[in-house]
């Protein structure tokens, strides 16, 4: 069984920012006063606009297209995109951190991205739980079950 997630990561008082550029774009509540919105299928195509754009990094869905029209809707404001793919034990993550219009950090392709961006974002771990696993990441294994689970 694999494990594939897509999404941004942000404060919930600021992705109302995304959601009300983008209709396709849905926020999920994290816990602790984020928010994550899934990168779907639908929301890559709708921020793309279907125009062709270099990848960023080893990144598969973010696109320099998309960092650009993302930095300007998201201003001034804090946000995260991460990655995350898992088949058979095997894989990893990676992380891009915006804040100030600009990109703040790239996390390469390796462990743990994920948690350094909560940790970032200063989510407080359970008692012997990381980020992660406090944050609901463990409880679905697609990004498209983020959508589902919402509906």
């Amino acid at each position: 069984m694999g494990y594939y997630l897509q999404a941004f990561i942000c404060k919930t008082v600021d992705s109302n920012c995304l959601t009300n550029t983008f209709d396709k774009a849905k926020k999920v509540d994290i816990g602790q006063g984020l928010s994550l919105i899934p990168l779907t299928e639908d929301l890559f195509d709708q921020i793309n606009n279907f125009s062709v754009s270099s990848d960023i990094d080893s990144f598969q869905f973010l696109t320099e297209n998309i960092e650009s029209k993302i930095l300007s809707t998201i201003s001034d404001r804090q946000f995260s995109y991460v990655e995350a793919e898992y088949h058979g034990g095997q894989g990893g993550q990676i992380a891009i951190i915006w804040k100030d219009g600009k990109r703040l950090q790239l996390l390469p392709y390796d462990q743990d991205r994920i948690n350094q961006v909560l940790k970032y974002f200063g989510v407080a771990a359970d008692p012997g739980q990381d980020e992660f696993l406090t944050c609901g990441f463990g409880l679905r294994r697609h990004t498209r079950e983020w959508i589902e689970e919402r509906n």
